[in-house]
C-alpha cells in the first residue's frame, strides 16, 4: 500500500522550518547584520570626534602646565600665572565634560551591543531547531522507497513535479540553514569580543576621569592660593593696571593712525581747486580698495575658525573686551584682542596672507606689526623685534617678529580690525576667527 500524502508535508502548506519561512529569517538577520552596523558606524563617529576633541585638550593642558612650571622655577607670582591656572582648571573642565561625553557613548555602544547579542542568539536558537527538525525530517524518510512512494501518491503529474522540486529544495535549504548557523555563532562571537573591549574601554576612561577630577581641585587649590597672594599686592597691581592702560591707549591711538593714513593714501584724489571746509577738519575718507584687497578681504572672511595661531603653541589667558580685573575689585579692564601666553623667544607669525601696512614702536610696550588683508587688518603687539618690513608680502604663518618678555611672563597679542567702506574702524574678536583647538 502506497504511503498517503500526509506521510510528507505538502509543498503547497510551508511548515515552519519549510525554505520560505526559514528565507524570511535569514532576510530578517541579514538585514539586522546590515543596518545596525549604520547606526553603530554614526555613533562611532561622534565618538571619534569626542577623542579628537579630548586629545587636542590633553595637548593644551600640557602646554599650560608647561608655562605654570615655568613661571614657579623663576618664583614668579604674577598675573599672567593667575590667567594660566584659570585658564587650566577650565581646560580641564572642558576635558571632564568631553569624557563624560565619550563615557556616554561608549554605553550607547554597550546597551547597542548587548541588544546585537541577544538578537543573535534568539536568532541562533530558531536556525538551530529549524535545523534539528529537518535533519529529523530527512532521517525519518531517508529511504530511496519512501520518495518514491510520496511522489508516486500525487493525483497528477503536475504535483509530482511540485513534489520532487519541494525534496530538492529541502535538501539546498538544510545546507543553507547550516551556513547560516556558522555565519551566526561566528557573527556573535565578534560581538561578544566587541562587547568586552567596550567594557574595558569604559573601566580605563572612568579611571581616567577620576585622575582629571583629583587634578582638577589641585588646580583650584593653586588658583586660590596665588589669588590670595596677589591681592596683598593690591598697590602694586593698581600701579601696573595705570601703565598697562597708557601703553594700550597709546597703541590704540597709534594703530587708528597708521589706518587713517593708509584709507587717505589710498583714497581718489580730489578734483583740481577743490577747498577743504572752513572751520573743521578734512572729512574722513571712504575705504578704497582695489579687486585685489576685495578678494583679500573675502578670503580673509571666508577663513573665518580657521586661521592658524600667531603662535605655534601657547594658552589664551586674556580674552577680548571688557571684563572684571582677576585681583581687583570694582575695576573693569578692556582688552581689544587676546592675550596668548607663550615660551620666551617664541616666534609670532601672520595668520593670514597680507601686506605689511605699518611697524609702530611703542615705548615701553616694544613693537607692534600691522598686516593688511584688504577690508580688515591684524595686529600683532608685544614683540621684542619685528622680522619683516613695511610694504613687505607675507604669507600665512610667516614670522613677523618675536615676542617680548617682562616682568609679567611673555605673552603674544593679536588684534583684529575691520574698516567699512565709510572709513569707521573697530576692532573685533580674534578668538572667533582662530582655529580651535
Amino acid at each position: 500500500m502506497a504511503p498517503s500524502s500526509s506521510t510528507f508535508a505538502s509543498p503547497r502548506s510551508s511548515p515552519p522550518w519549510s525554505e520560505g519561512a526559514a528565507w524570511a529569517r535569514g532576510k530578517r538577520w541579514f538585514l539586522l547584520l546590515l543596518f545596525l552596523p549604520l547606526f553603530l558606524t554614526a555613533n562611532a563617529q561622534s565618538r571619534k570626534d569626542l577623542e579628537k576633541k579630548r586629545d587636542a585638550l590633553d595637548k593644551q593642558i600640557r602646554t599650560t602646565s608647561a608655562l605654570i612650571e615655568q613661571a614657579r622655577k623663576e618664583q614668579k607670582n604674577t598675573e599672567q600665572q593667575l590667567h594660566l591656572l584659570d585658564a587650566q582648571i577650565r581646560q580641564r573642565e572642558e576635558l571632564i565634560r568631553t569624557m563624560n561625553g565619550e563615557l556616554f557613548k561608549v554605553d550607547q555602544q554597550i546597551q547597542e551591543t548587548e541588544a546585537v547579542i541577544s538578537s543573535l542568539r534568539g536568532d541562533l536558537d530558531r536556525l538551530k531547531e529549524e535545523y534539528a527538525r529537518m535533519v529529523q525530517f530527512a532521517f525519518k524518510h531517508r529511504n530511496a522507497s519512501d520518495r518514491l512512494s510520496y511522489l508516486f501518491s500525487a493525483e497528477s503529474f503536475a504535483q509530482a513535479y511540485k513534489r520532487s522540486r519541494y525534496l530538492s529544495q529541502l535538501a539546498e535549504q538544510r545546507q543553507r540553514q547550516a551556513t547560516l548557523i556558522l555565519e551566526t555563532q561566528q557573527s556573535l562571537s565578534g560581538r561578544i569580543a566587541e562587547l568586552k573591549g567596550h567594557r574595558t574601554e569604559k573601566a580605563t576612561l572612568l579611571n581616567a576621569e577620576v585622575d582629571e577630577r583629583k587634578r582638577l581641585t589641585q588646580d583650584k587649590g593653586g588658583h586660590q592660593t596665588a589669588l590670595s597672594t596677589l591681592k596683598k599686592e593690591e598697590g602694586r597691581l593698581k600701579e601696573t593696571l595705570k601703565k598697562q592702560n597708557k601703553k594700550k591707549s597709546d597703541l590704540e591711538s597709534a594703530i587708528r593712525k597708521a589706518i587713517e593714513a593708509e584709507i587717505r593714501k589710498s583714497a581718489p584724489k580730489p578734483p583740481p581747486g577743490t577747498k577743504p571746509p572752513k572751520g573743521g577738519a578734512p572729512p574722513k575718507p571712504a575705504l578704497t580698495l582695489t579687486p585685489e584687497a576685495r578678494e583679500l578681504g573675502a578670503d580673509f572672511e571666508k577663513n573665518k575658525g580657521k586661521l592658524p595661531w600667531p603662535v605655534e603653541k601657547g594658552t589664551i589667558t586674556g580674552r577680548y573686551g571688557r571684563q572684571p580685573h582677576p585681583v581687583l575689585r570694582g575695576i573693569e579692564i578692556n582688552n581689544n584682542g587676546i592675550d596668548i601666553a607663550c615660551e620666551k623667544n617664541a616666534a609670532v607669525r601672520a595668520v593670514f596672507r597680507g601686506e605689511v601696512s605699518s611697524i609702530i614702536v611703542i615705548p615701553g610696550a616694544g613693537k607692534a606689526v600691522v598686516v593688511n588683508h584688504g577690508a580688515y587688518r591684524t595686529v600683532y603687539t608685544n614683540l621684542r623685534e619685528a622680522t619683516v618690513s613695511k610694504g613687505q608680502k607675507v604669507d600665512t604663518k610667516q614670522q613677523v617678529g618675536v615676542v617680548m618678555t617682562d616682568e609679567e611672563g611673555s605673552a603674544a597679542h593679536i588684534e583684529v580690525w575691520r574698516i567699512t567702506a565709510e572709513g569707521d574702524m573697530g576692532t573685533v574678536d580674534p578668538a572667533p576667527w582662530l582655529f580651535k583647538n
